[in-house]
């Protein structure tokens, strides 16, 4: 089988075109990436000389070049996104370019796929397009949930996975879309929680927490996986899903922020040696605008229909991530990404 992988150079997609060509000798692997700022070809290091994997610089809005790189194509797994929640909310070109590359860039896609004869369609969706949970109730994401997304990001989402639909429904084109909680591992792009928490620490520099409006620090609640429980899921769902179905993907570990924080901070003083501490290693900031409140994923149609269930638990996954954010490579992964992460970061507080 030949795959193509959009956005394979980003932190979930290059995580999978590891897994699978790892796993899968007789395949091929296409690898179409725009390389942004959250896109990076170490990640790919292990492949990068391996005649079954090949590397298109091309962005997905691009259907010209999308049609030319489909030739030959049985599979596409569509990971590229433009997908930090904090950057969507930067104003009115923030929430325009993620309208471009999220909807815009998938049509351009289905289209390509369409033409080209494309066997099968995956799309990598997330649980933010079903709004968020009230606090303290047993209540679940599944795949019958109501859309509700609250931000420009999964609003681009939401909108992504209509477009999917009918596309199929209209064309035949031969979909699935998998709906996943956060991803957390390796090389992962110092923007998000964890790496970006365990940089500034590392640069002896506090972590900012979210503090809801009553003064409550950190209560949004987030479920947490190991981006190696996401591949495998897909993986799954390429071999044994059924055409035309969502899958919910999560990794049974919900946290608050706060929780999250405080482990970071425990991990880190035992890997250091030396005491990191709420008191001493965290600002409290101004919570973000429409701040979902609880993400929660219900994965009885994974396991029940595709044997699927995470193998990694939260603290052998955690703390085997912050020790790798810490050794020589991750010390090196961070601070080469330093100075782009906060340029990108420095433009989300220009919100109009």
């Amino acid at each position: 089988m030949r795959l193509l992988v959009t956005g394979g150079a980003g932190f979930i997609g290059a995580n999978f075109v590891n897994y699978w060509l790892r796993g899968h000798a007789g395949d091929q692997v296409v690898v179409v990436d725009k390389l942004t700022y959250a896109g990076n070809m170490d990640r790919l290091s292990a492949c990068t000389n391996d005649p079954r994997f090949e590397f298109v610089s091309a962005d997905i809005q691009d259907y010209a070049a999308m049609t030319k790189a489909m030739q030959g194509i049985d599979c596409v797994v569509h990971f590229a996104a433009e997908t930090h929640v904090d950057r969507s909310l930067a104003g009115l070109e923030a929430e325009k370019l993620f309208l471009r590359v999220n909807v815009e860039g998938t049509i351009a896609l289905l289209y390509a796929a369409h033409e080209a004869g494309v066997k099968r369609f995956h799309h990598v969706s997330t649980d933010e397009v079903y709004g968020d949970l009230p606090y303290g109730v047993p209540d679940k994401f599944h795949e019958e949930f109501p859309y509700s997304p609250h931000n420009p990001y999964s609003i681009s989402k939401a909108a992504a996975d209509f477009a999917v639909r009918s596309f199929s429904r209209r064309f035949a084109l031969p979909v699935t879309i998998s709906n996943c909680t956060n991803n957390y591992g390796p090389f992962q792009t110092p923007e998000k929680v964890i790496p970006r928490s365990i940089s500034l620490l590392l640069q002896n520099k506090k972590i900012e927490l979210y503090t809801a409006k009553d003064g409550t620090p950190g209560p949004n609640v987030r479920d947490w996986l190991h981006v190696d429980d996401h591949c495998a899921a897909i993986e799954r769902i390429l071999v044994d899903g059924k055409i035309g179905e969502t899958y919910c993907i999560g990794g049974h570990c919900e946290l608050s922020n706060f929780e999250l924080v405080k482990r970071i901070l425990s991990v880190m003083s035992e890997i250091a040696g030396k005491s990191y501490s709420m008191e001493t290693h965290v600002a409290y900031v101004q919570d973000r605008p429409g701040h979902d409140r609880r993400y929660a994923m219900d994965t009885a149609k994974m396991e029940a229909q595709l044997g699927w269930r995470p193998q990694h638990t939260f603290e052998t996954g955690f703390t085997a991530t912050v020790k790798w954010y810490t050794s020589v490579q991750g010390r090196e992964w961070l601070e080469s990404l330093t100075r782009a992460t906060e340029e990108v970061r420095a433009g989300q507080g220009r919100r109009k």
